[in-house]
């Protein structure tokens, strides 16, 4: 994978960019006033391209990512502002908590745990595929909302590329108080057209080894967000929440200590 600025950039961001490069292992390439798809013509690879805001989009053969908060941001105005979020209620995160997404994606979850558990909690969002690992910890980082306190939950959330099951192995016992799984890039929901793009490049799987750590290492709670008709819910033994009229159900697991 490649990186090169937007069409238009700012000379004081190369600086940035040559950094983004350099901690990623990644190779920086001049635009030269060269389109995208001619770069990737001539180099045969994916390029990830940094806007002038610092925005970053990645480039392959099939499609654009690009990291914004999406729906994630009308839920974060709302969980600011005390409304309810059915994430939350199944969670039910106070402050002090510790919180694992064991797959993160782009993050939408852990931004909305951010919000709620402060800067007296921990939240710690897992991401297995390198790409969509880069596009959050920079999203994360550099992404500018009109809104401090979602600017600020968005840099308190720690990303850690791995897979879930061996990073739940290296945890001890009652850990982490929520533990959490959203496999759902293995579904076409309406609701969800901003995950679409990234449902090609997206694993996560979920199987028996990767729950029975998670309940090992939860102290208060196993959450999962499903499909509403995954027989996922039965078979790993979540207690599913109905949400009528909604085409996702959360399942909890509680931890009795």
């Amino acid at each position: 994978m490649l990186i090169t600025s937007s069409g238009r950039f700012n000379q004081e961001n190369i600086s940035v960019i040559k950094d983004i490069a350099r901690r990623y292992n990644l190779d920086y390439i001049e635009r030269k006033k060269q389109s995208i798809s001619h770069l990737m013509e001539r180099y045969n690879d994916d390029i990830l391209v940094v806007g002038n805001d610092l925005s970053i989009h990645l480039k392959d053969e099939k499609e654009v990512i690009k990291y914004h908060p999406n729906i994630a941001m009308v839920r974060a105005k709302r969980v600011i502002n005390q409304q309810s979020d059915a994430f939350l209620e199944a969670c039910q995160l106070k402050a002090r908590m510790s919180f694992l997404d064991c797959t993160a994606g782009l993050g939408a979850d852990s931004l909305i745990a951010s919000i709620v558990l402060g800067s007296s909690g921990t939240i710690t969002a897992l991401e297995n595929n390198f790409k969509l690992y880069l596009l959050l910890q920079e999203g994360l980082q550099n992404y500018q909302s009109h809104n401090d306190k979602i600017n600020e939950a968005m840099r308190r959330v720690e990303v850690v590329h791995t897979d879930h099951t061996a990073y739940l192995k290296k945890l001890e016992d009652n850990s982490v108080d929520v533990v959490y799984f959203d496999p759902m890039f293995t579904m076409e929901l309406e609701e969800s057209i901003g995950i679409r793009p990234i449902k090609s490049i997206a694993k996560t799987g979920l199987n028996d080894e990767a729950i029975i750590e998670a309940k090992r290492v939860a102290r208060k709670k196993v959450v999962l967000k499903d499909d509403f008709r995954s027989q996922r819910f039965s078979y790993f033994g979540f207690r599913q929440i109905i949400r009528k009229s909604s085409k996702f159900h959360f399942g909890v697991i509680d931890i009795d200590l």
